[in-house]
């Protein structure tokens, strides 16, 4: 089988207590519940009765989702433009990546600030940072200047 990218076993890989068993041994897919022939679907790692496995379609969408993330991320780290205001690239990337997400059933963006959902249109920028205790890295979202509401408990 081959192997995904790392940071989509670390991102992407759904809560092991939301699968059912066939999704926590391997014999379905993680994400779309397809079941798996055996050498069939994409090892995601695990240990036990943990063995994630994703299908080919499934494995490629998320991927996608977060090179696409990752790829506005960096851009809006080095643009002199985009801390003003984004720029048409800036633009470009977080379509590409609203797409992608689109594309991999992925629900709609939440503000990390106010934990609203992000209404399409709203300028969003990318938020990475690193999860307390050593989670790994959380990839989240922020208004671009100001939430337009009160942080939601």
């Amino acid at each position: 089988m081959p192997r995904p990218t790392p940071l989509v076993v670390l991102y992407d890989v759904p809560d092991p207590s939301t699968l059912t068993p066939g999704q926590r041994s391997g014999a379905d897919c993680v994400w779309c519940q397809h079941p798996l022939r055996p050498h069939e679907g994409i090892d995601l790692g695990g240990t036990g009765d943990w063995w994630p496995c994703g299908c080919v379609p499934c494995c490629t969408l998320q991927s996608r989702a977060l090179a696409t993330y990752i790829d506005w991320y960096d851009h809006g780290i080095g643009c002199l433009y985009c801390p003003l205001r984004p720029c048409d690239r800036a633009r470009a990337l977080h379509q590409a990546h609203l797409d992608a997400r689109q594309h991999a059933g992925k629900p709609d963006p939440t503000c990390l600030a106010c934990r609203t959902v992000i209404a399409p249109g709203t300028p969003i920028r990318p938020h990475l940072w690193q999860a307390a205790n050593g989670g790994g890295p959380v990839f989240s979202f922020l208004h671009t200047r100001t939430c337009p509401s009160e942080r939601v408990p």
